[in-house]
């Protein structure tokens, strides 16, 4: 029940106050293995990805780890759902859908991972760091097509 909490406030506050809220979160945890064991915990309670949509077009290109992401909308808001066959790319995947969820397309386009860092987990290397950016350039990609797709709900709101 919780979690649907979680889901309809995120949808109210800006991407800046879910990344601030899942930084206070692990903020919040004493040490690296409490905050390895709640990311964890993040991705294993994410929805299962229908295998249907562990296609070539929903896989993560750049990433070292298989990835795939689906994103649905729904009445113009998006959700994501994704599979990793890493349990770090999954949990990261999670906090990710966080901060999808309910969004527009365009509003996706402002997303990055940085507040990452802002974690204090681990020092990623760089092709770690190739696979976030990967993460982002992909869920931009699929939401700009979705857009694009839908110009008369965007009309008057481009930048």
């Amino acid at each position: 029940m919780s979690t649907m909490l979680n889901k309809e406030e995120s949808r109210l506050k800006s991407i800046n106050a879910v990344e601030e809220e899942i930084i206070q979160e692990f903020e919040q945890l004493d040490d690296i293995d409490a905050k390895y064991i709640h990311l964890f915990q993040l991705g294993a309670e994410m929805p299962p990805l229908n295998p249907i949509y562990k296609t070539d077009q929903n896989k993560v290109k750049g990433c070292q780890s298989e990835l795939w992401f689906h994103l649905a909308e729904d009445q113009g808001k998006l959700t994501l759902t994704a599979d990793s066959d890493s349990l770090v790319i999954k949990a990261i995947a999670a906090l990710l859908a966080r901060i999808v969820e309910g969004r527009s397309p365009e509003e996706i386009q402002n997303i990055d991972l940085n507040f990452i860092d802002d974690l204090d987990i681990w020092k990623l290397a760089s092709e770690r760091n190739n696979g976030l950016l990967a993460m982002v350039v992909h869920i931009k990609e699929q939401a700009d097509k979705m857009r694009n797709a839908n110009p008369t709900e965007n009309s008057g709101s481009k930048s």
